[in-house]
């Protein structure tokens, strides 16, 4: 039965059957739920490749370069009465990355346009990048200060890749300041005991207590600089704001419910903030979260593998239980919203991008210029690749054809596990001279 229903489920392999699947009666079950959950994180750290692994079904690009998502696509995953609904968004992007890499503009906007549909934020860290990992990136503060009142949680990704795990704990208490699910955090490390991932995993998230041991001194001062640095608060107007708890539209909000446009945040209590009682302009959420590397409000942690697989499953648990009593918004049959020809040209950037260094692949465009389902559900592509530079077409194609026939099967196979379907692929380089002068 359970293989029935995998098998009745499809990626829609035409434009055709995109619209008709879409456009299906959503029958919900009586006990129906619901949880939409956008996936956000910097780029590269794992975002698509965990939506994957939560599928069960190759539904997102996945590469070892950075900006390899450039849309945001939602992923369907139905587990009894429940639907998830996997919001995948593009790395969180600087407008110095949209100039540096030649992206598409959206890219700045997409992941801040679905947390206003999502019920919860999920917060993708790369814990094996020893630069970053130590801090939460502004970008990522940004949208969890800009939206305080959707429910987030922390998930620590490549923890495989990580040599010492007991660092993980102390990891986990800097990065939320000691505090996870309104709770401080007591995470208790035995001796003797063997520190392998799964018992990582467990220890994150049975071990927290009512108070913070005082021997957790990294905790403290992580705490302790966010409250001296970070979080100066003018005592006066804290009274002030304890005396008048709903002060006069005038005296602090403008028409529109935001606070002036001023960086000031002096006069506001952490907490309020925090809570989302009071509303911040782009200008005072950049004056809260600078020099804040962490973030107090996560309801869980997370460590997990999304290559391997650890911990997966722990979270698609607690997902579910997440789940809120609402109907369904697509059909059983649905797996993704994607355009069939938006996951073939991003399945062959995505092997451009792992073929060629540098800053070549992003300087490419990608055009479906053939498609068509044969009777016998062969499915044939053809799929333009536009160069700015006429000696890059023979880069691209490679001695006798080689590199590019390489690169054409490598995608052909990945497209056969997305359709799961049969797929030819046969990629056309060409040079064109416009896209010199294009700006995107």
């Amino acid at each position: 039965m359970m293989w029935e229903k995998i098998y009745q489920r499809e990626v829609p392999r035409t434009m055709e059957e995109m619209g008709s699947m879409l456009q299906k009666e959503v029958n919900s079950p009586p006990d129906a739920c619901l949880l939409k959950v956008a996936i956000v994180g910097v780029p590269n750290c794992g975002k698509s490749t965990l939506i994957n692994k939560l599928m069960g079904w190759r539904v997102c690009s996945v590469s070892s370069k950075v900006h390899t998502t450039e849309l945001c696509a939602r992923a369907v995953r139905n587990i009894g009465s429940t639907q998830l609904v996997f919001l995948d968004t593009p790395g969180l992007v600087t407008p110095q990355e949209i100039t540096k890499h030649n992206l598409k503009r959206s890219l700045m906007t997409e992941a801040e346009l679905s947390l206003q549909e999502a019920d919860l934020m999920a917060v993708v860290h790369d814990v094996s990048n020893h630069f970053t990992r130590y801090c939460l990136q502004p970008r990522v503060l940004r949208l969890l200060a800009l939206y305080p009142t959707i429910p987030s949680v922390l998930i620590l990704n490549k923890v495989d890749k990580s040599k010492c795990k007991q660092n993980l704990l102390e990891l986990t208490r800097m990065l939320t300041e000691g505090v996870v699910g309104g709770q401080k955090s007591h995470l208790v490390t035995k001796k003797n005991e063997s520190l392998n991932k799964e018992k990582l995993i467990r220890k994150t998230l049975e071990k927290f207590s009512e108070t913070l041991d005082h021997d957790s001194s990294l905790s403290s001062r992580s705490v302790c600089k966010s409250d001296t640095s970070n979080n100066k608060i003018n005592n006066s107007g804290i009274q002030s704001l304890e005396k008048n708890s709903h002060v006069s539209q005038d005296e602090s909000l403008y028409g529109d419910g935001l606070l002036n446009t001023s960086s000031d945040i002096s006069h506001l209590n952490e907490t309020d903030i925090l809570e989302g009682r009071v509303h911040l302009t782009e200008q005072q959420v950049n004056a809260f979260i600078k020099d804040r590397k962490s973030w107090p409000k996560f309801d869980e942690v997370f460590m997990i593998s999304a290559l391997e697989g650890t911990g997966v499953d722990d979270l698609q648990h607690f997902l579910c239980s997440s789940a809120l009593s609402n109907p369904w918004i697509f059909s059983s049959q649905v797996v993704t919203d994607q355009n069939p020809q938006e996951i073939a040209l991003m399945t062959v950037r995505e092997k451009f991008l792992d073929t060629f260094h540098n800053e070549i692949p992003y300087t490419l465009r990608f055009q479906v210029e053939h498609w068509d389902l044969s009777d016998s559900e062969l499915l044939y592509i053809m799929i333009k690749v536009s160069c700015r530079r006429r000696g890059l077409t023979r880069l691209m194609v490679g001695g006798g054809g080689g590199t590019v026939s390489r690169i054409a099967r490598e995608a052909e196979q990945s497209l056969r596990n997305t359709f799961r379907t049969e797929v030819r692929l046969k990629l056309n380089i060409v040079y064109d001279a416009r896209l010199k002068h294009i700006k995107y």
